[in-house]
């Protein structure tokens, strides 16, 4: 590859980077983009690069996990990864100024149906079933003549199944982490927890799968007010209650907290917001925090919290706030 066309290509890869930060691709996008992709093997690894590079300006906001690709091939005659991090941060310099976070592009490629941090709405499925998604959430959809499967790619979701009733014989599944919930009944939430999810039965029973190689399956059966957390490492947590009103106090705009790990805390807030937050003190992370918060106005939240635990923060441009 010769140095004008590896300069197209980086700044093609920069600009694939941008257009993902805008929402969901529409099908004539999606199409386009993977055809870029599978054009050259130059293609994916420039677009790799591009990401990393914005990745690098990262410390400034959620870390958004490992990228889902294959290991990218050393590219010959490219910019480098110091020549593609100062395309990159050229582009940066326009695009902060309209979206600070981008999150993961290849759940942007992946998702059906996402929002943005402080967004939620409302979906209505195919079948019927509706799924209000949280702030900053994505899934994907996958019916097929055997099941009705949703990916819960990011966030959280509530899920109200259409029932299994008349001519409709699928199941209702969802798929996250390396679980999957399979709706027995009707309503259920579903949230990114750690580094796997959390599961909590609203209405009528839920089931809950954990295939994993070394362990094998692991399978358990919610009733309603009850919830549940798993992960590849740690398999299912034990079945415990669940605080129904404040598991989904979201839905109404609100943020409640019961002696809740103010790491967690933070966690939830940078749904909500442009920028994160950061806690500079591993001591203050494990601190609890209590009480109800409107979701709109996280500035007071954040002096609320600061205030409760003798705390302070401090705003570092771009949209950085540091607890400490």
């Amino acid at each position: 590859m010769n140095e004008d066309q590896s300069s197209d290509t980086d700044r093609r890869a920069a600009l694939w980077v941008a257009r993902l930060d805008g929402g969901p691709l529409d099908e004539a996008e999606r199409t386009a983009f993977r055809a870029w992709l599978d054009a050259d093997p130059d293609h994916r690894a420039a677009f790799e690069e591009a990401h990393s590079a914005w990745r690098s300006l990262a410390v400034l906001r959620r870390e958004p996990g490992p990228l889902r690709a294959v290991p990218r091939p050393r590219r010959r005659g490219s910019l480098g990864r110091a020549g593609m991090a100062g395309a990159v941060l050229l582009l940066a310099a326009g695009l902060l100024a309209l979206r600070f976070q981008i999150g993961d592009p290849w759940i942007a490629l992946a998702a059906d149906w996402r929002t943005e941090p402080g967004q939620t709405r409302q979906i209505t499925l195919a079948d019927g079933s509706l799924v209000d998604l949280g702030p900053d959430s994505a899934i994907a959809v996958d019916f097929t003549d055997e099941e009705r499967r949703v990916v819960l790619l990011s966030g959280e979701a509530f899920f109200q199944a259409a029932p299994r009733a008349g001519g409709e014989r699928r199941p209702f599944v969802v798929a996250a982490a390396q679980g999957t919930t399979t709706a027995l009944g009707t309503q259920f939430q579903i949230e990114e927890w750690e580094t796997g999810a959390r599961v909590t039965a609203i209405e009528h029973r839920i089931e809950i799968a954990l295939d994993l190689p070394q362990d094998g399956a692991e399978r358990v059966v919610l009733v309603p007010g009850s919830a549940v957390a798993y992960s590849g490492t740690h398999g299912l947590g034990p079945v415990a209650a669940a605080n129904v009103e404040e598991a989904t106090a979201w839905r109404r705009g609100l943020l409640v907290f019961d002696s809740v790990p103010l790491e967690d805390v933070v966690r939830r807030l940078n749904r909500y917001r442009r920028g994160r937050i950061v806690i500079a003190d591993p001591r203050l992370a494990q601190r609890k925090v209590s009480g109800v918060f409107a979701s709109g106005n996280l500035d007071d939240v954040i002096r609320t919290i600061t205030a409760e635990l003798g705390a302070r923060a401090s705003s570092l441009p771009p949209l950085v706030t540091v607890l400490y």
